[in-house]
């Protein structure tokens, strides 16, 4: 059971031993009374209170004093009241910062009319308590002889002198060093505490200790001098050691000190040594580390399996998409076949309609014969020969009318796979920008773009998709000099596309959508500011629906997503890509009217030198003007009929595959486009054939990942066998080698290219795609230009 403490054990508040000073209290009252010109505050209701020895100082009791401004004022030299009464007025005018210096504390030296009629220099030393907003609610000022004081101090250092400790202090120690008098005044700080506490000693010598730099609390409340640990300590002349307390700083802002306090010699007659320091920034730091201790210890286990998943998300989201572009592969090109058979069997499907239709001359076919003629059709056998035994004249039968049917029919299923699979194609890339964005991988490789060719590119892979909807896709004033810029064409384009294939999914039909490239001068910096730029007549947004439109996942609205579908990355990823150079999106729109998405990069000019390189590497029609920073190409591709002229092409190409229906797809492939060609089930294979002595292979195709040797170390084989006939004096052309692979990593085409690759080909690829790259290396190697890919993604 606890028990209450004697009476005798309850220590008293200390009695404070500073020497009581005259004072004068001021509350203001509301700022809406009228206002005087002689008064120091606009406030017409003020509360003076005077205490303290007035006999001392002015020869009166506080009987004989008027408790009002003007009482004060009246007993001023006429010499100081103007700027006495100007000063005051200024200091007490609301202030920004409540808790600053200036806003705290007011002092003034004047000459005070003693009772007996002779002037003392009075120095008055105000400490003034604001509101939050900073406005003036009340002050106090300490009123004393100056002459007086100063010779108190001087015999004060004095004694202090002669023992030697200032010196001491001052010439030992790091800290701050107050010494105060025992009154409380500061006689002496050193240069630590001057600029730990933002006051010098002549500022502030005049002001307590406690009145300069401890009268508020953090929260702005007044710190009565009684409840001050720090002047306690002087007054009861103990000790204290590495407390804890929270100073203002002349700026107003607070900050955590710890102290330590001790008497000098005699603490009624000599003060004390405050020694202290600033520990804010310790305090933080030790707080830091205990946070990070404790969130060290409870997720431990937590942070090592993130890394670990960091560490193996690349690999993870490598092999996936990988894996589905194997599939996606075999599926795009037995869709394509698939739908190049329904063609073929469409058009026989006609020519049996127009040849075998028709009626029996003299004789009726009856319609058991029909029914029996439809279902031998359906069991995979011709009528023909019936029809033909019965010598009779072609009518049209219930069989080809089914089989036009189900032509149509399976042509829709076909067309319904190759969409799918283009759309699954889509999410396996965004999936992969996202990876690459998420890890920073991605990094502008910088080429000399030809930025209106850009744009026209873009626009001619689109047309179809917008002709299909009958909009109208254009370049806006493509009369536009022309502009080349060191960027990366390839995330400029799949900025591009994504814009332009939004535009068109949320187009109606018969709109129009149009892109728009320019260029601002180069900048301060040298950097010329891009300009790019979608606008469409669709569907149009509210603001609500712009506000999640980069978000990632997610659509406009809920409605719109189920309608037209997508995963809700193409937007939030292009944002991404454009922020890598150094730009910004945004969207205008109004909803029911259209939508503008638009975007700015930065990018450097592209030199005088730079440009003719461009031009003479570049595959570029004869009527591509140079722009103002291009000088006129000297060496163009022959030209036939206004197209590049046709190269000889391959004579045998070595296709390499692992995957049986890629394989065999192909070969298929190739045996359409007219190509020679061998196959081989992995990396060995391809690297066996290439190197034999009787090889006639002019060109490879080769996939990245196949067991016994991957596509890598093939081409690295076979970049060596060709290096061997070279310095053995056979001159060859070097090989195209030419990856068609499921990676797609940046990292991944970098280790190709760098083994000797001379293109890159992401699965799923289409006839169209390995047609076009073919023809290119077919002209590289008969112009005998250096390899530079064309396709490889960044």
């Amino acid at each position: 059971m606890l028990r209450s403490p004697p009476a005798c054990a309850v220590k008293a508040p200390p009695t404070l031993l500073r020497e009581p000073e005259v004072t004068r209290t001021v509350s203001l009252g509301a700022p809406d009374g009228a206002q005087r010109p002689t008064s120091v505050t606009p406030f017409s209701d003020q509360h003076v209170t005077w205490s303290g020895p007035l006999e001392n100082l002015f020869g009166c009791t506080a009987d004989a004093v008027d408790s009002t401004e003007d009482w004060w004022l009246s007993r001023i030299h006429p010499g100081d009241v103007s700027v006495v009464v100007e000063s005051l007025r200024q200091h007490l005018l609301p202030k920004p910062n409540p808790y600053a210096s200036d806003s705290r504390i007011w002092g003034y030296d004047y000459r005070f009319r003693h009772a007996d009629g002779h002037y003392i220099l009075t120095s008055d030393r105000t400490i003034t308590e604001r509101g939050e907003r900073g406005n003036a609610l009340m002050f106090t000022s300490v009123l004393f002889d100056k002459e007086d004081r100063h010779l108190k101090r001087r015999e004060h250092r004095r004694k202090l002198d002669s023992q030697n400790h200032l010196a001491t202090i001052a010439e030992n120690t790091p800290s701050g060093i107050f010494v105060m008098d025992p009154q409380g005044y500061c006689t002496f700080m050193n240069a630590a505490a001057e600029q730990i506490t933002g006051f010098r000693l002549d500022e502030i010598s005049d002001y307590t200790f406690h009145a300069s730099v401890h009268s508020c609390r953090r929260n702005g409340e007044p710190y009565p001098i009684h409840e001050c640990p720090i002047f306690c300590h002087q007054q009861r002349g103990t000790t204290a050691k590495n407390e804890s307390e929270i100073f203002v700083h002349k700026d107003g802002h607070h900050y955590d000190i710890v102290y330590s306090v001790s008497a000098v010699g005699d603490y009624a007659s000599g003060g004390s040594v405050i020694e202290f320091r600033d520990v804010t920034e310790e305090k933080r730091l030790d707080q830091e580390r205990m946070n990070a201790i404790l969130v060290n210890e409870q997720q431990s286990v937590r942070i090592k399996e993130s890394e670990a998943h960091k560490a193996n998300l690349d690999s993870f989201v490598s092999f996936v998409c990988h894996e589905l572009r194997n599939p996606l592969q075999g599926v795009t090109s037995s869709a394509e076949f698939l739908s190049d058979t329904l063609e073929k069997l469409e058009a026989l499907t006609g020519t049996l309609a127009a040849t075998y239709s028709v009626t029996l001359q003299g004789s009726e076919i009856s319609t058991d014969t029909i029914q029996k003629s439809v279902n031998n059709s359906i069991d995979g056998h011709t009528p023909y020969g019936l029809v033909e035994k019965q010598g009779a004249t072609l009518v049209e039968t219930p069989t080809v009318t089914a089989m036009q049917s189900l032509i149509t029919y399976a042509k829709e299923l076909v067309s319904n796979i190759a969409t799918c699979a283009s759309h699954q194609a889509l999410i396996t890339n965004d999936v992969l920008d996202l990876s690459r964005l998420d890890a920073g991988k991605v990094e502008p490789s910088c080429g000399v773009v030809d930025i209106q060719a850009l744009g026209r590119e873009v626009v001619a892979m689109m047309t179809a998709r917008a002709q299909v909807k009958s909009i109208n896709l254009s370049i806006a004033n493509e009369k536009r000099p022309l502009l080349y810029l060191k960027a990366d064409k390839t995330i400029l384009s799949q900025v591009l596309l994504n814009l332009v294939g939004n535009a068109i999914k949320f187009t109606p039909e018969n709109g129009t959508i149009t892109v728009d490239l320019y260029a601002d001068p180069p900048n301060a910096s040298g950097k010329i500011i891009l300009h790019g730029s979608v606008t469409d007549n669709g569907l149009g947004m509210t603001e609500a629906d712009q506000l999640r439109l980069f978000q990632r996942f997610s659509q406009a609205n809920r409605k719109v997503a189920q309608l037209y579908g997508g995963s809700g990355l193409g937007l939030s990823i292009s944002k991404e890509l454009v922020k890598t150079m150094g730009g910004e999106m945004h969207v205008k729109s109004v909803h029911g009217e259209g939508s503008t998405f638009s975007f700015t990069s930065a990018h450097d000019p592209a030199t005088e030198q730079e440009c003719l390189d461009f031009l003479k590497d570049s595959p570029s029609p004869a009527d591509r003007l140079p722009a103002a920073n291009a000088p006129e190409a000297t060496t163009a591709p022959p030209m036939v009929n206004g197209e590049p002229a046709a190269a000889p092409p391959f004579r045998m190409l070595c296709v390499a595959e692992d995957n049986p229906i890629n394989l065999k797809h192909l070969s298929k492939h190739l045996t359409t486009l007219h190509y020679a060609h061998v196959l081989c089930a992995n990396g060995q294979e391809a690297v066996d054939r290439f190197c034999a002595h009787d090889s006639a292979i002019d060109a490879v195709i080769i996939d990245m990942s196949m067991p016994v040797m991957d596509g890598l170390e093939a081409t690295r084989l076979m970049r060596l066998f060709e290096e061997r006939r070279r310095r053995n004096g056979e001159q060859r052309p070097t090989t195209p080698i030419i990856a068609l692979s499921g990676n797609a990593m940046k990292e991944q085409i970098d280790d190709a290219m760098a083994a000797g690759m001379s293109d890159y080909l992401v699965k799923p690829c289409k006839q169209a795609d390995l047609a076009s790259t073919l023809t290119h290396w077919e002209r590289v190697v008969h112009s005998g230009a250096p390899h530079k890919p064309v396709r490889a993604p960044s």
